[in-house]
C-alpha cells in the first residue's frame, strides 16, 4: 500500500515584508513542486508578501492579532487537518508553534527555524527578552531545530546544551529559478541607464539596526571624490530621520528611496554594487541574493552572517560595523570591479531552494536529504 502524500503546515504569524518570511515562501514553492500538500497558516493575513504567495498554496487566517493569541486556534485547526509536519519561523512563532501542537495532542514533527542571533541580537522589548528565555524550555520540544548560520547554532547552544541533538545547520532557500529570472526583468528607473554614473544598491528596512547613519556618512564621503548613486529598496521607522540626514548633506539628486520593492532582483543584479551596514544580522539574505547574480557587495562584518556568506571576505569587502570612512573606501573599490562569477556559481550552490528544501523536509523525516 502506499504511502498517503506528505502534508505539511507552515506557520507565520504575517507575511509582513522580511527575509525570514520570504524564505519559508521560497520553501513552500519548492516543497508543492515536489508533490507536498502544503497549507500556510498566518495569524493574520497582512502584508506587502502576500503577492508572492505560490500559485496552489493554500492559506488560512487565524484572524488573531498577536501570535500568542493564535495558539488555542492552531491547536484546533491541527487536529482537524492532522499535518505530518508543522514548519516555523521567527522566535515567537516558533514556541505558540510549539504550544500548539503540544495542545494539539496529535503526533507532529514540529520542525522551528531560527533566523536570528538569540543573545546578540538587541532586544527591543520585554516580550522579546522573554521569548529568548523560554527558547530551553520550548525549543527542546520540537523534532528539528534549524540555525540559518553558524553564529546562530553556537548562541542557541550556550542557551541550551540540551539542543544539540535536534539542532542542525542549515543555509536559507534563497535561489530559486524563480528568483533568477526576476532578476532578468526590467528596471523603470532612469538612474539604470547606460551612460549613468555607478548606482549602489541597499535593500534593508530602514531602522537604526541596519545601519543607515553609517551608511549615509560613508556615501557622502564617497560622493564628494566620485559621481555615484545610492537606491534605497525598504521601508521603516527610520526613513524620517535618514531623509532628513540626506537633506542635511545635500545628497537629494544622488540618493533615491523606494520603499518596499516586491522584486528587488532586477536593482541588484543591474547595481553595480550592493551594500549592508547592519549592526547585527542572523544570516543576510540580501548578500546572498546579490551575489547570485555576480553583484559585488561591501557588509560590514557583524556579528552574525555576512563573514560566513562571504567566506572571511574571500567573495565580498567586509568592513568594521559603525566605520564610515572604511565603508566608503570599500564601496569606491566595489564598483569597479567585475562580476564575480565564482562566487556566483559558490552561493547558488550552497544556497538553492532544492538543497535547503530537501534538509528541511529530512528534519521531518519526510525524505532523504541531499546536502551531504
Amino acid at each position: 500500500m502506499e504511502s498517503p502524500t506528505p502534508r505539511i503546515i507552515v506557520f507565520l504569524s504575517s507575511l509582513r515584508t522580511g527575509g525570514a518570511e520570504r524564505a519559508m515562501l521560497t520553501f513552500c514553492a519548492e516543497a508543492l513542486r515536489r508533490g507536498i500538500r502544503v497549507e500556510l497558516v498566518l495569524c493574520k493575513e497582512e502584508g506587502q508578501l502576500q503577492e508572492l504567495i505560490p500559485p496552489g498554496l493554500s492559506v488560512v487566517n487565524l484572524g488573531c492579532n498577536r501570535t500568542g493569541y493564535a495558539i488555542l486556534k492552531l491547536a484546533r485547526h491541527l487536529r482537524i487537518t492532522r499535518p505530518h509536519a508543522l514548519y516555523t519561523t521567527v522566535r515567537n512563532a516558533n514556541i505558540a508553534a510549539i504550544c500548539a501542537a503540544k495542545l494539539s495532542g496529535i503526533n507532529i514533527s514540529v520542525v522551528v527555524r531560527e533566523s536570528s542571533t538569540p543573545l546578540s541580537s538587541p532586544k527591543k522589548s520585554l516580550l522579546q527578552t522573554l521569548s529568548t528565555q523560554l527558547i530551553p524550555f520550548t525549543y527542546r520540544h520540537a523534532r528539528g531545530i534549524i540555525a540559518v548560520s553558524d553564529a546562530v547554532a553556537c548562541e542557541l547552544l550556550t542557551i541550551s546544551r540540551g539542543l544539540r541533538r535536534q539542532l542542525k545547520v542549515i543555509p536559507t532557500p534563497v535561489i530559486s529559478s524563480e528568483m533568477l529570472a526576476q532578476g532578468d526583468l526590467p528596471v523603470n528607473h532612469p538612474w539604470f541607464t547606460r551612460g549613468q554614473p555607478p548606482v549602489i544598491v541597499c535593500a534593508a528596512r530602514v531602522e537604526p539596526l541596519k545601519g543607515f547613519d553609517t551608511l549615509i556618512s560613508a556615501f557622502h564621503q564617497l560622493r564628494q571624490r566620485t559621481e555615484v548613486k545610492l537606491v534605497v529598496l525598504g521601508d521603516g521607522s527610520y526613513r524620517a530621520e535618514v531623509t532628513r540626514r540626506v537633506t542635511e548633506l545635500r545628497l537629494e539628486s544622488d540618493v533615491d528611496f523606494l520603499g518596499f520593492v516586491a522584486n528587488p532582483f532586477p536593482y541588484m543584479k543591474q547595481a553595480r554594487a550592493l551594500v549592508l551596514a547592519s549592526e547585527n544580522e542572523g544570516l543576510p539574505n540580501v548578500l546572498i541574493q546579490a551575489l547570485a547574480f555576480g553583484t559585488p557587495v561591501v557588509s560590514t562584518n557583524c556579528s552574525s552572517g555576512p563573514a560566513e556568506i562571504l567566506c572571511d571576505g574571500k567573495y565580498g569587502h567586509l568592513v568594521p560595523v559603525g566605520d564610515a570612512s572604511a565603508l566608503a573606501l570599500a564601496l569606491g573599490e566595489a564598483i569597479r570591479e567585475p562580476r564575480d562569477i565564482e562566487a556566483q556559481r559558490y552561493v547558488q550552490a550552497k544556497y538553492s531552494s532544492v538543497r535547503a528544501t530537501a534538509a528541511y523536509l529530512d528534519l521531518a523525516g519526510l525524505c532523504e536529504s541531499t546536502t551531504q
